[in-house]
């Protein structure tokens, strides 16, 4: 079974369900109460590797210097809670929540599979993605040393490009995985 994912005015997908851990919807994430924020969803491709989706509709002008601070430390707050809750649920320290992680997770061989945390924003100028990903991975440095994470920012269009995005847009509500 397939599934997409609607967020910020994105579509993404169509996943097969199996390979897809949609966090911010999950009885875990919201089990966990007020101080956690996480991303939209986890999900192990066909090239071995497992990506943290963050979706965004927008990023502010790296040049406004407060507001784009901000911003960053927001996307790193989600990124940041969600490897914690990730991996706390793939070890076993939220036994009771293990089975809403589709089982692919929990056989993953994490030597050697990639982890990649992946910020798409809707609309961005291709030339503006730049500093945004310099700022993340400066700002998540410890998460990339420690766990040997790759950082990744871009567009819708580079998402459609790398078949993260459905093309089809026109039934962006109807279409997407409810995990309610």
């Amino acid at each position: 079974m397939s599934v997409t994912i609607s967020e910020s005015e994105m579509l993404f997908g169509e996943y097969e369900e199996s390979r897809v851990f949609w966090v911010e919807k999950s009885e875990v994430y919201k089990s966990l109460g007020d101080g956690v924020c996480t991303i939209e969803f986890v999900l192990y491709n066909d090239k071995d590797e497992i990506l943290m989706i963050e979706a965004k509709s927008s990023a502010p002008n790296p040049n406004n210097q407060g507001d784009f601070d901000a911003y960053i430390e927001d996307i790193y707050a989600k990124f940041s809670h969600s490897i914690d809750l990730f991996f706390a649920v793939v070890l076993g320290r939220l036994e009771d929540r293990v089975s809403e992680m589709p089982e692919i997770f929990g056989m993953a061989d994490y030597s050697r599979t990639r982890i990649k945390l992946l910020l798409v924003i809707r609309g961005h100028e291709i030339e503006w993605l730049s500093p945004i990903a310099e700022a993340l991975s400066k700002r998540l440095i410890r998460q990339r040393k420690t766990w040997r994470l790759e950082i990744a920012v871009m567009n819708d269009e580079l998402a459609e490009k790398y078949g993260l995005l459905c093309s089809d847009t026109e039934n962006l509500s109807a279409a997407t995985l409810d995990l309610s």
